[in-house]
C-alpha cells in the first residue's frame, strides 16, 4: 500500500515537471517567433540573423538552436505557426452556420482585422511568398490547411450556386488581394477603415463574384446581341 502511494506521488511529481517543461518550451518558442516577426518586418529575412533574433527574444544564441536547427527551419516553422493563426482568425466556429453570403463577409472582415492587428504577420507572409521558402513549403505540402479551407469554402459557394463558377485561384486572388490591400492602406495611415467602410469594401468584392451578377451580365450581353 505504502509503495503504491509512493509510486503515485513520484508519477504526479514527474508529470508536473513535464508540464512545467512543456510550458517553458512553448513560452520560449513563442518569444522567438514574436521576435522573428518583429525583426523580419523591419529588416527582412536576410537582415535578421539568428543571433539578433535570440537577443531580441531574451534567450541565448545556443538556446535558439536547441529549438530550431537552422534559420531556415525557424522560418518554415514560423510560417506554419502563422498559417494556423490566420486560419483560426478567419474561420470562427460560431460563424460556420451563417448563410453563405454573411459568412463570406465575416471571413473577409475577420482577416482584414487580423492583419490590421498584427501587421508583422502580414509583412512576414508577403515576404515569405516572395522568397525561395515558398517553393520549399509547396514541395513539402507544409501549412496548406488554411489554403484548403479557403478553397473548400469558395468551392462550396460555386457548388451551391452562390458565386460564379470561376477558377478557385482567381477567386482566391480577388479575396486575398483585397484583404491585404485594405489592411495595408489602413495600417499605413492612408485611410482609416471602420466597420461600415469594410462592409462597403467587401460588398464590392461580393457583387463582383456572386452568381446573380454573372447571370444578369450574361442576359444583358445576349439582349444586346439580339437587338
Amino acid at each position: 500500500m505504502h509503495i503504491a502511494i509512493h509510486l503515485s506521488r513520484i508519477m504526479r511529481s514527474f508529470a508536473d515537471r513535464m508540464n512545467v517543461q512543456l510550458e517553458h518550451t512553448a513560452e520560449k518558442k513563442c518569444a522567438i517567433f514574436e521576435s522573428t516577426l518583429r525583426l523580419v518586418m523591419k529588416q527582412g529575412f536576410h537582415g535578421s540573423p539568428m543571433s539578433q533574433i535570440a537577443q531580441d527574444a531574451g534567450v541565448a544564441t545556443g538556446t535558439i538552436y536547441h529549438y530550431f536547427a537552422s534559420k531556415d527551419e525557424l522560418i518554415i516553422e514560423l510560417f506554419k505557426h502563422c498559417k494556423h493563426r490566420i486560419g483560426s482568425a478567419m474561420f470562427k466556429a460560431a460563424e460556420q452556420w451563417l448563410p453563405y453570403q454573411q459568412r463570406f463577409v465575416s471571413i473577409w472582415i475577420n482577416l482584414v482585422n487580423f492583419y490590421i492587428q498584427y501587421p508583422e504577420v502580414l509583412s512576414f507572409m508577403e515576404q515569405f511568398f516572395s522568397s525561395p521558402y515558398a517553393q520549399v513549403v509547396h514541395e513539402k505540402n507544409c501549412g496548406v490547411q488554411m489554403q484548403n479551407e479557403m478553397s473548400n469554402f469558395l468551392q462550396q459557394g460555386i457548388d451551391e450556386g452562390h458565386i460564379k463558377p470561376l477558377d478557385i485561384n482567381i477567386l482566391s486572388a480577388a479575396f486575398i488581394g483585397t484583404v491585404t490591400a485594405t489592411a495595408k492602406r489602413h495600417t499605413n495611415g492612408h485611410y482609416a477603415f471602420d466597420e461600415s467602410s469594410m462592409n462597403e469594401m467587401v460588398t464590392i468584392i461580393w457583387d463582383g463574384i456572386k452568381k446573380e451578377s454573372f447571370q444578369t451580365e450574361t442576359t444583358c450581353i445576349e439582349n444586346r446581341e439580339i437587338n
